[in-house]
């Protein structure tokens, strides 16, 4: 929502890089809510009780995975595509559905688009285990800043 702001001033940067998260998020424009979130202590702890009771009454993973796929979409081939004079860089967070061990088969088509998750570039599921979903050593943001700036100018 914030780049579409952007788009609207006419104040988009010249480079814009989009990390695509997994699609199992509720959207909040202050916190991050998915399943299993842990609460912050700070935070009215009935967000949290309202977000466990969707989870469980209300939420439908198929309708989740064909509303992502289509919104993604949508975004690649009518708001970026538009942007002809301007660098785009496309790649996941977490691929689609990758942490429910499925293959969306999504493939973005404005810019530059990697299709590799940085879950999986930083150890995918085995970090799990660690504590470690998603966050990379100070050695692999390196690596995987410089595949991204590598991809930016080739």
């Amino acid at each position: 929502m914030r780049f579409n702001r952007l788009i609207e001033q006419d104040s988009v940067p010249d480079v814009s890089i989009f990390c695509w998260t997994e699609p199992y998020r509720l959207y909040h424009p202050k916190y991050i809510l998915s399943a299993n979130t842990q609460p912050l202590d700070d935070v009215d702890p009935n967000i949290y009780k309202a977000l466990d009771q969707y989870w469980i009454h209300l939420h439908n993973y198929d309708k989740d995975e064909i509303a992502y796929e289509y919104a993604l979409k949508y975004y690649d081939q009518n708001v970026l595509s538009k942007l002809k004079d301007k660098t785009i860089v496309q790649m996941w967070s977490f691929r689609p559905f990758e942490t429910a061990e499925k293959n969306a088969g999504i493939k973005l088509t404005t810019g530059t688009f990697i299709d590799e998750s940085m879950f999986a570039f930083s150890g995918g599921k085995q970090r799990w285990g660690q504590g470690k979903i998603n966050h990379m050593t100070v050695e692999q943001n390196q690596k995987w800043a410089e595949k991204v700036y590598q991809r930016m100018n080739s």
